[in-house]
Parts: C-alpha cells; sequence; structure tokens
C-alpha cells in the first residue's frame, strides 16, 4: 500500500495525490535528469511517473532517483516534450493501483468534494461524483474507497480531484498492481 499521508486543502481543487513545486521547474537538463523540487521525497519512489503543471503545458516525468530530501531526478516519459513551470505548481502522482482510499481528516469545517478533474467544485459542480462528509472528533468518517481494478481494470491516482473548505484536511492511499 503507498499512503499518501495527510493533506490540507487550499482554496482550489488539487489532485488527491497532489504536491507542488516549492522551486521553478526550469525544464532543463541538468546532469542527465531534470531536477523536481518539492517539500519532502519522502511520498515517491523510484519508478513513479509525475505529472508537472497539469493542463495544456504539463510535463510527463519518470522518477529515475532521489536526489536529496527535497530533489527528484526525472527523465522525460518516452522523449515528451517537456516545460517549464514556476514554484508552486502542481505535481500529480500517475501510478496504476487497484484500490484508492479517501478519508477526511477529524475536524473539517464542511464536506470535501471529488472529482475527476480540476474543474470540480465545494458546491457539487464540474466533474464532482462523491462527497465525503465533515468528520467531528469521535465519530466514524465516511471513506470513498474504489477496489478490486486489476490488469487492465486498473485505475490511476491522477484521475481524482478534491476541493473542500481551505485548512481541512484528508487521508489517502493507493494499493499498487
Amino acid at each position: 500500500m503507498r499512503a499518501w499521508g495527510k493533506t490540507t486543502l487550499g482554496s482550489a481543487a488539487v489532485p488527491v495525490f497532489g504536491d507542488a513545486l516549492t522551486a521553478a521547474f526550469t525544464g532543463v537538463l541538468t546532469g542527465g535528469f531534470y531536477k523536481v523540487t518539492v517539500a519532502s521525497t519522502t511520498k515517491y519512489q523510484v519508478g513513479d511517473r509525475i505529472i508537472v503543471n497539469p493542463g495544456t503545458t504539463q510535463s510527463v516525468l519518470l522518477i529515475n532517483g532521489i536526489a536529496s530530501s527535497t530533489v527528484l531526478n526525472c527523465q522525460s516519459e518516452g522523449g515528451a516534450a517537456v516545460n517549464s513551470a514556476v514554484s508552486t505548481s502542481l505535481i500529480m502522482l500517475d501510478i496504476a493501483c487497484m484500490d484508492i482510499s479517501i478519508q477526511p481528516a477529524s475536524g473539517g469545517a464542511a464536506a470535501m468534494i471529488l472529482g475527476t478533474d480540476s474543474t470540480v467544485t465545494n458546491t457539487g459542480g464540474g466533474t464532482a461524483f462523491y462527497e465525503l462528509d465533515k468528520t467531528t472528533a469521535g465519530t466514524q468518517p465516511n471513506v470513498y474507497r474504489l477496489a478490486n481494478h486489476i490488469g487492465q481494470d486498473a485505475i490511476r491516482t491522477s484521475e481524482f480531484w478534491i476541493v473542500g473548505t481551505s485548512g481541512d484536511a484528508y487521508y489517502a492511499s493507493a494499493e499498487v498492481n
């Protein structure tokens, strides 16, 4: 199982298995690698596929090594074009898995909404498909779980986005094929 840990939301929709650059991504090879700088590399593994700045100017990269506690050494997937991205741009983990679980942390201000892309809104608009109720201390949280997808039916971690109230948090995990 890959635990993504506790993630705190801001004001905009983000990938459930997301992160952000902590320094600008130049899109230039340095020592044979594209250097991706994050707050902590502990969430990542060699062989992971990541999408930097998801959208029209995204870069699809494969993690070749962990250079330091904050820098990932990456290669372009299949020689695809690589684009620069500003600091704080989103990063999205994109790996195949057979099971995904998403659970709100206790103490949330409001429900969180799951969607399939960045158009999901906290009022249920865009690509919204599931609402995670807010969780208060001492109550059992509701958990979104999509399970038993193997082989060609595998789901990808990049298929899930979340939005809610700034400061609310959730936990996510994926069972890798």
